[in-house]
C-alpha cells in the first residue's frame, strides 16, 4: 500500500522536514504492516466478544416517591426566578 504522506500532512495541517517525513513514513508503514499481519490470524472458530469480562447490569426498583413541589420551591425567592433556579456565576470568573 502506498502511503500518501503529502495528503496526511495537509489533512493534519503538518509541515514536516525531510528527517521527520522519513521517520513518519516508516512509522506509518510499520503500523499498516502490523494490521496486515493481523488479517492473517485465523479467527473463524473464535466467538466475537464485546467486553473482556462478563458484565452484569444491575438495576434498582423504580419506586415513585414524594419530591419537592414547585410551590414549595417558590417560597425560596432568592433561589428562584423566571421559572429557573438562580445560581452563582461560575463561568467567566
Amino acid at each position: 500500500m502506498k502511503i500518501k504522506l503529502e495528503r496526511i500532512e495537509k489533512l493534519a495541517a503538518l509541515k514536516l522536514d525531510e528527517n521527520e517525513r522519513g521517520s513518519m513514513l516508516k512509522d506509518l508503514e510499520d503500523i499498516i504492516n502490523y494490521f496486515e499481519n493481523l488479517k492473517e490470524v485465523e479467527t473463524d472458530s473464535i466467538e466475537p466478544m464485546v467486553y473482556g469480562e462478563k458484565i452484569e447490569l444491575v438495576l434498582r426498583d423504580d419506586i415513585v416517591e414524594d419530591s419537592l413541589h414547585l410551590t414549595d420551591l417558590k417560597r425560596l425567592r432568592e433561589l428562584f426566578g423566571d421559572g429557573f433556579f438562580r445560581v452563582r456565576r461560575i463561568i467567566g470568573e
